[in-house]
C-alpha cells in the first residue's frame, strides 16, 4: 500500500492565527479607546471596520489552512481523498484503467483519468516536485 498525503503549506496553524487575531484586536481595541478618551470618537468606527476586514480575512484562512489531498493505492484500487474548505471529497478508482495525464491549459497540472472522469490531483505539489510525483504514480498504476 502506498499513500501520498499532500498539505498546503501554511505559515500559521490556526491556534496561531486565533493568538494572532486576539492580539491585534485587543492591541486595535486599546488605541481606540484612548482616542476615546481624548474625545475623538471617529476612530472607535474605523476602528471597527478594521477588525471587520482582518475577522473576515483570517476566516477565509484559517478555513483553507486545513485542505489537503490524500491518495491512496492499495493493489488494483485507488482512493482520492480531497479536503478543500472544510468539505471533504472521496473518490474510489480502479488503476488498471486509470491514466496520467497533463491539462492542456496547465502544464504544471495532473489529472487522472477515468473512464469518463477527469479528476485533478497533485493539487499541493510544488511545480518542482510534480515530475517526481508524476513518476512514483505512474509506476503503482497497473
Amino acid at each position: 500500500m502506498r499513500v501520498w498525503l499532500m498539505k498546503r503549506n501554511c505559515s500559521f496553524s490556526p491556534k496561531q492565527v486565533g493568538y494572532f487575531y486576539a492580539s491585534i484586536v485587543s492591541f486595535s481595541l486599546l488605541v481606540a479607546g484612548s482616542f476615546l478618551l481624548m474625545g475623538v470618537w471617529m476612530v472607535l468606527i474605523f476602528t471597527c471596520i478594521e477588525i471587520m476586514a482582518l475577522t473576515i480575512a483570517l476566516y477565509v484562512y484559517s478555513r483553507h489552512a486545513l485542505d489537503y489531498e490524500k491518495i491512496t493505492i492499495d493493489g488494483k484500487n485507488m482512493t482520492i481523498e480531497k479536503s478543500w474548505g472544510g468539505k471533504v471529497e472521496k473518490k474510489e478508482i480502479n488503476t488498471v484503467w486509470a491514466r496520467i495525464s497533463r491539462t492542456e491549459k496547465h502544464l504544471y497540472r495532473l489529472v487522472l483519468q477515468h473512464a469518463d472522469q477527469e479528476v485533478p490531483i497533485g493539487i499541493f505539489v510544488n511545480r518542482d516536485d510534480l515530475p517526481q510525483f508524476e513518476r512514483e504514480l505512474k509506476m503503482h498504476l497497473h
